[in-house]
């Protein structure tokens, strides 16, 4: 019984603030405002950073993909503030429903961009879109 009792405790202590850590650490919203046609390519890259992919579109174009992360506000952050409140009602066992929350419905978006771009390396086709494994916001 005492050693029920002590592994139950322990698995209970592992899960104490992984909700609470995790919203804390989740990404800011991606800087996108601005991009778009005419946006040269040295722009895109001080805020994305470097492409994941550089190819060669069908036209000839130069064309990059990006992978970023884009969250949410960072006022969202406050809802730790109720995470502790019912980690410490429950005594951790609100962790079961909102730690997998936090995996899903709320963790950040995994965003794909592609810049194609003209002889002067600026933005002629821009298109941004959600990962389709990402089950989190849109981008």
């Amino acid at each position: 019984m005492f050693k029920k009792l002590s592994v139950t405790a322990i698995f209970l202590s592992m899960l104490t603030g992984c909700s609470v850590y995790k919203a804390a650490n989740q990404a800011p919203p991606a800087d996108l405002a601005g991009i778009g046609i005419g946006t040269p390519r040295q722009e895109i890259m001080s805020r994305l950073g470097t492409p994941k992919l550089v190819d060669t579109a069908a036209n000839g174009n130069k064309q990059d993909v990006f992978e970023f992360q884009s969250g949410f506000h960072g006022a969202s952050k406050l809802r730790i503030l109720p995470y502790i409140a019912a980690d410490l009602f429950t005594a951790t066992l609100a962790e079961v429903i909102l730690f997998p929350m936090e995996l899903t419905f709320m963790d950040s978006a995994t965003c794909t961009a592609i810049a194609t771009y003209d002889e002067n390396l600026k933005v002629n086709a821009w298109n941004v879109s959600r990962k389709k494994d990402s089950t989190a916001q849109d981008c």
